[in-house]
């Protein structure tokens, strides 16, 4: 005879987190930030946590009606949370539960909660989630960006260089040692409903550089047009050796015609990225749960007593067999034991009055039973001199390569973009006259230094008359000034001809002097090149060349003239581009005033080699 008693459980208890892949048992933590992003024109970047989820998968990924788990119980631990469990999704066929402790039965410690699944179909999975509170962390990827230029004309096709460095923020990290996993896609738009601007007419990426990953240009939906509008940059890895820095060419042509400077939407970038770890101090703490398998209780007897003579010797064993299709076992402990059977109306297992003397066995194989196999407790005897009824039960755990257990974070997931980590792009676009000033200082031979203010307008429209000023250092004189074309020069000092500057001023501290030319009107379309020698543009007023010489005596400190810079409101943040200054407004019957001054180091060895070609002068 064969009495069978079903009482198989999976008891998993973690003391701590381990993590293995493609296991059919998958328990997943995971934190989600939802980040954005916002590049001003001015070149600063402004980064908003809109929300922090921690989410709590528990997924049977077993494909097979015999991998159907039950009674599944999930300790977890909640920390920095501003909101209760709240439940996404129940792909089970009854309902799922939240309660405040689990049965003596599971084993489980003690834990803030327990979510109970009393079915878990293959195939199906249960998820809750709740708010984290995100004052107390910081965004972990860090994605600045900055310009070649922060201002472009409009109506004319534009070109500057993005750089974009992607970091992490230790701080906000699980491990400063922490490895993070990036993804880039940029678009370029015109779509006011995706970042953009209805008034590009031509956006284009091109000379992509990147110091490690993969890059791809492609045709995207967020710009009207065919055109390489957006960048695939995949594989960035993270660590403490190594950034990841991107730089790429935008052409953009803008039809804005206003005249006074306007900042402009024109794309955004989507990034992606994942780490192990979290930082709210939310975990899992257990499992438990039961699973399809099949027990069998062997009874045989009676044999005769070969000592007494009556037929009272019993035989007895155990056998749990794994009838799962993905799931292997650990038998973890089998019981094997017989009870008094002579009254059918009082036969309980665990009434300790009713154990047969002898009958009872223990075993902890701690043994791995893969689907399909089995487990035997061997064979036993005792006497019994009336009808017994042998038991046994068995617990088992699920194999750790069968368990996939994550903890980890990662981006918040938009329907739209993939991810809602979104950088928005913006630069400055202007729809007049917009001036650009660059200063050459060339060291000669005999320890004087010839100074060139090459001031282009490269905007669309001709500018106003135009004030331009430059500081003069201590213990150095000035000779041989000249404007390029004269007639450009609308004021000469005190009428004089021969003076070819509008004025001069004496100044204290560093700088001795100062000089400032009034220019006429100049034309639009310069090239911006900085080029003192542009016979062309000269010619058509588009560029303006003033020149001087400097002679230092005494103790002087050349690297005093070293500097360039115009008003602050119409000019370029000088760490984006230290030579060149952008300057734009309205036209009017006033002068517009450039200063150039003070406002950013100009390395010197990159002007130390003359221009090899003629200088250009008119007089």
């Amino acid at each position: 005879m064969k009495k069978m008693l079903i009482g198989l459980g999976l008891l998993i208890v973690f003391g701590m987190i381990a993590v293995v892949s493609a296991n059919p048992l998958y328990v997943d933590y995971t934190e989600k930030y939802n980040v954005s992003a916002y590049v001003s024109g001015d070149g600063s970047t402004i980064y908003s946590i809109n929300n922090i989820t921690g989410y709590i998968t528990i997924n049977n990924t077993a494909t097979d009606i015999n991998d159907t788990l039950y009674d599944v119980w999930v300790a977890v631990n909640i920390s920095n949370n501003i909101t209760g469990l709240t439940l996404v999704y129940n792909g089970t066929p009854k309902g799922v539960f939240i309660e405040s402790s689990a049965p003596a039965y599971t084993g489980l410690g003690s834990a803030d909660l327990y979510i109970h699944i009393p079915i878990l179909l293959p195939n199906s999975y249960v998820q809750y989630s709740f708010g984290i509170n995100t004052s107390k962390f910081g965004v972990p990827i860090l994605v600045d960006e900055a310009y070649s230029a922060d201002k472009i004309p409009a109506g004319k096709e534009s070109n500057w260089t993005v750089y974009i460095n992607i970091s992490r923020n230790t701080s906000a990290l699980p491990d400063p040692n922490t490895v993070v996993y990036v993804n880039m896609t940029k678009y370029l738009s015109n779509d006011s409903n995706n970042y953009g601007s209805e008034y590009w007419t031509k956006l284009n990426i091109s000379g992509v550089s990147s110091t490690q990953g993969t890059t791809t240009l492609w045709d995207g939906p967020y710009f009207t047009g065919a055109a390489n509008d957006s960048l695939n940059w995949t594989g960035v890895i993270l660590n403490n050796a190594q950034n990841g820095t991107i730089e790429f060419n935008v052409t953009g042509i803008n039809t804005y015609q206003n005249r006074s400077p306007i900042k402009l939407k024109y794309g955004f970038a989507v990034i992606t990225f994942s780490y192990d770890g979290t930082v709210s101090g939310s975990k899992i703490c257990g499992i438990y749960a039961t699973g399809m398998g099949r027990i069998n209780a062997v009874k045989d007897g009676p044999y005769k007593n070969t000592t007494t003579g009556k037929y009272n010797i019993w035989y007895e064993n155990a056998t749990i067999e794994n009838t799962a299709s993905s799931y292997a076992f650990n038998v973890t402990r089998m019981n094997l034991w017989a009870i008094n059977g002579s009254d059918p109306t009082n036969v309980n297992p665990f009434n300790s009055s009713l154990l047969i003397p002898g009958s009872s066995h223990s075993f902890t194989p701690y043994t791995l039973i893969n689907p399909g196999e089995s487990w035997s407790t061997g064979t036993y005897n005792f006497t019994f001199d009336d009808v017994p009824v042998v038991w046994a039960n068995c617990t088992f755990t699920v194999a750790e390569d069968n368990i996939t257990l994550l903890n980890r974070t990662v981006h918040a997931y938009d329907s739209e973009y993939g991810s809602s980590y979104i950088v928005i792009e913006e630069i400055y676009v202007v729809g007049s006259y917009l001036i650009k000033v660059t200063k050459h200082i060339i060291p000669n031979s005999d320890g004087t230094y010839d100074v060139y203010l090459v001031v282009e307008n490269i905007g669309s429209e001709k500018s106003p008359y135009v004030y331009v000023y430059d500081l003069i250092p201590n213990n150095f004189n000035v000779s041989n000034m000249w404007v390029n074309r004269s007639e450009m020069l609308a004021q000469h000092a005190d009428g004089d001809p021969n003076n070819n500057y509008t004025g001069n001023k004496t100044l204290s501290g560093d700088y001795s002097l100062s000089y400032w030319w009034a220019l006429n009107s100049i034309y639009p379309n310069a090239d911006g090149d900085g080029d003192y020698n542009d016979a062309t543009e000269i010619n058509n007023n588009q560029t303006v060349v003033i020149h001087y010489t400097l002679n230092g005596t005494g103790e002087f400190k050349p690297t005093d003239a070293f500097l360039v810079g115009i008003d602050p409101k119409h000019s370029l943040a000088p760490s984006t581009s230290p030579k060149t200054v952008l300057a734009g407004g309205a036209v009017s019957n006033n002068f517009e005033s450039l200063l150039a001054l003070a406002s950013g180091m100009i390395g010197i060895g990159a002007i130390l080699r003359r221009k090899t070609k003629g200088k250009y002068k008119n007089n």
